[in-house]
């Protein structure tokens, strides 16, 4: 068997980032750790693959302990599906969103083993992590700086329970940019490597189905006229994930439109580039995602003028 040393490098990388585990760095390392697993698994045949994986696995288990092999799994599985569509040479949006699937189903089996077996409540978790973090904001009631807010458990109880509320919108989001990050770096680097997958569309070919406008109407009315029974019951659970989601969605559909009239108007290529931040403090400017779909615009932008 010839050994790469590409792939010894992508092995080293990926026991780093396993190692970074155990740091405060794991906030950023995690977005980046099925990166080694895409490109290994899809240049190299299962028995390499294995070879390669192996000795990562050993080294940090001896480091650690085998209960990083857990967290190794949940990352490696999604790495391996992205390969193995890497390999069918299938569309980037299939890869792309059957990695995110895969993620965030590896969550919810982690969530319901830990529930059942060992009787974990994710929602007292976030609540004394949230009491841990602001501990010392409770002991601030006299100060000058206090402007009247205290951390109150009751505080810490409903912000806990908005936490966990929200926590399909917050893994959908982040399953994607894990998937998203993953494909941006594995798709050119596979592609020094002889690997040759397909790429995204460019941003400005974006267009998102018009059905996202009347999700959108419906989620706005049930929550003008739905009363306070439905936000506090499933309806409003779900209403509280799908309109921010829908919200972000139209981001990405109003950064598409701004790369768009950019490129048909001949415009300054950092003008798109300071839209789309300004959109990110500016949250009204995610209408034009919305005009976008509701709309021909690009039409008319693309018209010939008399």
């Amino acid at each position: 068997m010839k050994l790469r040393w590409t792939s010894v490098a992508w092995s080293v990388v990926y026991l780093l980032l396993l190692l970074s585990l155990a740091t405060p760095l794991t906030v950023v390392t995690a977005f980046f750790l099925i990166v080694p697993g895409v490109l290994l698994y899809t240049t190299l045949s299962p028995k390499a693959f294995v070879l390669h994986i192996a000795p990562v696995w050993i080294i940090s288990a001896l480091i650690f302990g085998p209960m990083i092999w857990l967290q190794a799994a949940y990352f490696l599985i999604p790495g391996i599906v992205m390969g193995h569509l890497y390999k069918k040479r299938a569309s980037a949006i299939r890869t792309i969103l059957t990695g995110a699937g895969t993620v965030m189903a590896l969550f919810l089996m982690v969530l319901l083993v830990s529930t059942v077996f060992f009787q974990f409540n994710l929602a007292v978790a976030i609540e004394e992590m949230l009491n841990t973090a602001m501990a010392p904001l409770q002991n601030v009631a006299d100060s000058p700086l206090s402007s009247g807010v205290v951390w109150s458990p009751e505080l810490s109880q409903q912000v806990s329970s908005l936490t966990v509320r929200l926590i399909p919108f917050t893994m959908i989001v982040c399953a994607l940019v894990i998937t998203a990050i993953a494909h941006a770096i594995a798709r050119p680097t596979l592609g020094s490597m002889g690997h040759i997958v397909p790429k995204l569309p460019p941003v400005r070919d974006w267009r998102l189905p018009r059905s996202l406008i009347w999700y959108y109407l419906i989620g706005l009315l049930i929550q003008m006229f739905g009363g306070e029974a439905v936000h506090q019951g499933f309806m409003g659970t779900i209403l509280l994930n799908m309109m921010p989601l829908l919200q972000f969605l139209f981001m990405i559909q109003s950064a598409s439109l701004f790369f768009f009239a950019a490129y048909h108007r001949k415009w300054n290529p950092a003008i798109p580039v300071l839209l789309v931040v300004a959109m990110l403090f500016i949250p009204p400017l995610r209408i034009v995602g919305i005009l976008d779909i509701a709309f021909p615009l690009r039409e008319m932008l693309t018209r010939p003028r008399r």
